[in-house]
């Protein structure tokens, strides 16, 4: 129904198109990060919020690879361990991104939530540098409106333009995050503090 890649013997799946699977693969992953990591902070474990934060800042990176080009995603969906080794790590998108997504950002995030390390204090119950979890709730809300919109970018890339229509005219989240951003008062603040916490984990 969707693509020619079948009808054309390109796909080593039979799926009329990988790309359009590759980007819905990438946006259910986003889903379950972002309602794994509400989970766990509404039973204050920021520690196991921060691993899967790291995981939706990957996601995120994708889905801007998306939106850019929609033979990216193709390619993604066909790519074996050896080539997401070699082009897809995060490094490499971050690369390819110009200078849109800061390393030092990802490596905080690795720093505190992706790796072992004594920057898990920060994260942990019983330690007094113990961020406040409203911290990491802001955290999720940026990422997760970024690879929201990348996102919707992406299904525009693939020609789909009243889906990411009707998405932007009809679904609630997008009237929330103006709202979000548009009224919360803390949101300035979050941001400066949420940079200091990102470069220090990074540094």
């Amino acid at each position: 129904m969707l693509g020619t890649d079948r009808r054309d013997g390109e796909s080593p799946f039979g799926f009329g198109s990988d790309a359009t699977v590759g980007l819905a693969i990438v946006a259910e992953i986003a889903a379950e990060l972002i309602s794994g990591t509400l989970t766990l902070l509404d039973q204050d474990g920021l520690y196991g919020a921060a691993a899967l934060l790291r995981q939706l800042v990957e996601v995120e990176y994708l889905c801007w690879a998306f939106a850019e080009d929609e033979d990216e995603a193709k390619r993604w969906m066909r790519s074996d361990r050896d080539e997401r080794l070699r082009t897809w790590q995060p490094k490499h998108l971050r690369e390819r991104s110009g200078g849109r997504f800061r390393g030092t950002d990802y490596h905080g995030h690795c720093e505190r939530g992706g790796h072992p390390t004594p920057e898990a204090t920060t994260l942990l119950t019983a330690h007094s540098r113990r961020v406040p979890p409203e911290l990491l709730r802001f955290d999720l809300a940026h990422h997760g409106v970024s690879a929201w919109r990348y996102t919707i970018d992406a299904t525009r890339q693939l020609g789909y333009h009243d889906v990411s229509r009707a998405a932007a005219d009809t679904h609630e989240l997008p009237e929330a995050i103006t709202r979000w951003e548009r009224e919360d008062r803390l949101r300035a603040t979050a941001s400066e503090t949420l940079t200091s916490f990102s470069d220090a984990g990074g540094a």
